[in-house]
């Protein structure tokens, strides 16, 4: 009996960014993920989307914004003193900058999105977010919590 991917079971899956455009932010590249089904690790959309594939088997997945990256956040769109940069650094629309909170001292990466001589326009949300993503995921291996023997399935088998 083919046992298919299901809630609470560990995966092995390929995945590949498709871009809807040529001119894409983020560039396609081969990901392989391990994750448990319906668990937190990765995007609800990629967790959610391999239910019911068995080993070897491929998958488009067509995942909105609020199961991949989330809605744009306003809050985390920011305008700062042009004086709290560096004087070496150009700064220019689309340069990503790491960036250090003054109350929590945590990192984050934001991307310059406006310039004005006094203050700087800055985005910290992620480069997806708001974004319906395209991928295609592949079923490496499956090992089932559920199945009778407890053992690895994979495509090779």
């Amino acid at each position: 009996m083919l046992h298919t991917a299901q809630c609470g079971d560990r995966v092995q899956v390929q995945c590949l960014r498709l871009s809807r455009s040529a001119k894409s932010e983020v560039p396609r590249r081969l990901t392989t993920l391990e994750f448990t089904v319906g668990g937190r690790e990765v995007i609800a959309g990629i967790s959610q989307g391999v239910i019911g594939m068995a080993p070897g088997e491929t998958r488009r997945l067509s995942i909105p914004a609020k199961e991949g990256f989330g809605a744009v956040r306003r809050a985390l769109i920011r305008t700062v003193p042009r004086h709290r940069f560096p004087e070496n650094v150009e700064l220019y629309i689309g340069k990503c900058l790491n960036s250090t909170s003054t109350r929590t001292g945590r990192r984050r990466r934001v991307k310059v999105i406006g310039i004005n001589a006094d203050a700087i326009l800055v985005d910290a949300n992620h480069p997806l977010a708001g974004k319906v993503l395209e991928v295609e995921v592949q079923l490496l291996a499956l090992d089932s919590f559920t199945s009778d023997h407890g053992e690895l399935s994979s495509a090779a088998d």
